[in-house]
């Protein structure tokens, strides 16, 4: 079992140093080439601070993608259609994740992952499940007050649209832009 970091002994000074030197190398050389030597140096720490604070380069980059790159979601309040707060949640997740430092850091976790299930539950709790309890929620508001049909599969909605994201990011390499994404909503809620 990983020690858990010991977040109360960071310097803030070397804490910023080593998380933006992190985004850095993300977004320069990308994750083949990303090692804490390179984070260390880059950073102007010893490795052996950085293994302090983080027992692995994928859980740093976790602490990275989940409170520096990845944007927040708002709650969803009724104020705006179910159908605008998707699609502002989407292109903002979408736009976000087409930056090179965000989908390098994606990478890097997701690659750990699939070798460490510790790993993947880690990155599931900090990046995927509270965004997605809000989208369900927001759909089981919307439900509620009838302005979003009851029929719908709310885990399959998300499957479809967040997933479409995910491809279009990393595996055919394009950008996300708003015109997709109104299509892409569009296309998802008007079929059902």
């Amino acid at each position: 079992m990983q020690p858990k970091p010991d977040t109360k002994r960071r310097n803030a000074r070397s804490h910023k140093a080593i998380v933006d030197a992190t985004i850095k190398l993300l977004g320069s050389s990308g994750y083949v080439d990303f090692s804490i030597e390179k984070v260390a140096s880059e950073a102007g720490v010893g490795k052996q601070t950085i293994y302090r604070w983080w027992p692995s380069r994928a859980d740093l980059v976790l602490e990275v993608w989940r409170d520096r790159l990845m944007p927040p979601l708002a709650a969803y309040d009724d104020q705006i259609p179910l159908r605008d707060f998707l699609e502002n949640s989407l292109l903002s997740f979408g736009q976000r994740l087409s930056r090179a430092d965000c989908r390098q850091a994606a990478i890097c976790v997701l690659a750990e992952a699939h070798r460490d299930p510790k790993l993947y539950k880690r990155m599931e709790e900090a990046i995927y499940a509270p965004r997605i309890k809000l989208i369900v929620e927001a759909c089981r508001q919307a439900q509620k007050k009838n302005l979003f049909p009851k029929h719908f599969d709310i885990d399959l909605l998300i499957d479809a649209l967040y997933g479409a994201v995910w491809y279009k990011v990393l595996i055919r390499f394009q950008k996300v832009t708003r015109p997709y994404i109104k299509n892409l909503v569009a296309q998802t809620l008007d079929k059902n």
